[in-house]
């Protein structure tokens, strides 16, 4: 038809459900500017508004995407746990055994004890039926980092004498004692992290990798 405008090429087949990949760019909008909304004011100001606005989306679009708050702040610590598992590993491949141990547990405290971490702690602490799901998330990212370590060619001789599945959980129960005595007190009083880490793998290690 004459003097009828043509939609732009870039335009079209843009109406309707979005793609899958603008979906999810759009998720992680909202998650990013949740993230920084708690950094940057605190538990208080996360409500779904305030965060809809902060992503400049709609409140509808929020819900379209996640069951409410406690889901949206579940989803953001599974993906803030991804990320600071992918670093976890990084020292597995040491050669000596106890070197491995140590680093890997510096790891997993560094983790357990990080600013992120307990960001998202301090809001999951005002939704209980989020709670477990947080606490058995994080256990599960500490175990598997473990079982990382336990993949090592000297693991088989340094471990001989114990059993391997109550090694994981000794290992990280005292991974995480540590961390919570770590954040109760100032650093300054407590050994420090090295020497308690190789104190630690004389406690765990009987044999020479």
């Amino acid at each position: 038809m004459v003097g009828e405008k043509r939609m732009p090429k870039s335009q079209r087949g843009r109406i309707g459900r979005p793609s899958a990949e603008e979906a999810a760019s759009l998720e992680d909008r909202i998650l990013a500017a949740t993230w920084d909304l708690l950094l940057a004011k605190g538990a208080r100001e996360l409500s779904v508004e305030r965060i809809a606005r902060a992503a400049a989306v709609s409140k509808k679009t929020i819900y379209t995407r996640f069951q409410g708050r406690s889901d949206l702040l579940m989803r953001l610590l599974r993906r803030k746990l991804e990320l600071e598992e992918s670093g976890l590993h990084e020292d597995v491949d040491a050669e000596d055994f106890r070197d491995a141990f140590c680093s890997v547990g510096r790891r997993i405290l560094a983790f357990l004890i990080s600013a992120e971490r307990q960001a998202i702690a301090a809001v999951l602490a005002e939704l209980p039926d989020a709670r477990h799901d947080a606490w058995t998330s994080t256990y599960a990212v500490g175990l598997r980092a473990i079982d990382a370590l336990l993949a090592h060619p000297g693991a088989a001789i340094a471990l001989a004498n114990l059993d391997l599945a109550t090694f994981r959980h000794a290992l990280l129960q005292c991974l995480i004692g540590r961390a919570e005595n770590m954040l109760r007190a100032p650093e300054s009083d407590q050994p420090m992290s090295e020497d308690w880490m190789k104190a630690l793998a004389k406690l765990f290690i009987r044999h020479d990798s």
